[in-house]
């Protein structure tokens, strides 16, 4: 009967604890502030560049999924990276408007304030 119990104890205390662990775009909003404008507008830039690969995501697999519970949780997710993405873009003053440029400016704006090849720039604003 104890053994049973045991079981039981660790089988609750297991889910009790089931908490979503933070992903990479929950510790966005902890780092601290850029330190000087230049490392502010290359995180403006990475924000940008983040909030677009999510929206791609966040259609892709609408269009894509098999199972419809999997393209809500995909979509969900991509919602609260984006949320998290914009509230990181208002706190360190980025401009409005990420979502509207055309490929030369996110292209301009990736080789320059990024460290990324211009390989990886040209794939990152290839929508």
């Amino acid at each position: 009967m104890k053994i049973w119990s045991a079981f039981l104890f660790l089988a609750l205390c297991a889910c009790a604890s089931n908490e979503r662990a933070p992903s990479e775009y929950d510790v966005v909003l902890k780092r601290p502030k850029p330190a000087n404008e230049e490392a502010r507008r290359q995180e403006c830039s990475w924000i940008a560049t983040s909030l677009e690969r999510q929206k791609s995501l966040a259609s892709y697999v609408a269009g894509t999924a098999t199972y419809p519970e999997l393209a809500l949780a995909h979509q969900d997710a991509a919602q609260r990276n984006m949320a998290v993405l914009q509230s990181r873009a208002q706190s360190i003053s980025c401009q409005a408007g990420g979502g509207g440029s055309s490929f030369d400016e996110c292209f301009a704006r990736c080789t320059q304030y990024t460290q990324r090849s211009k390989d990886q720039c040209f794939d990152a604003c290839n929508k």
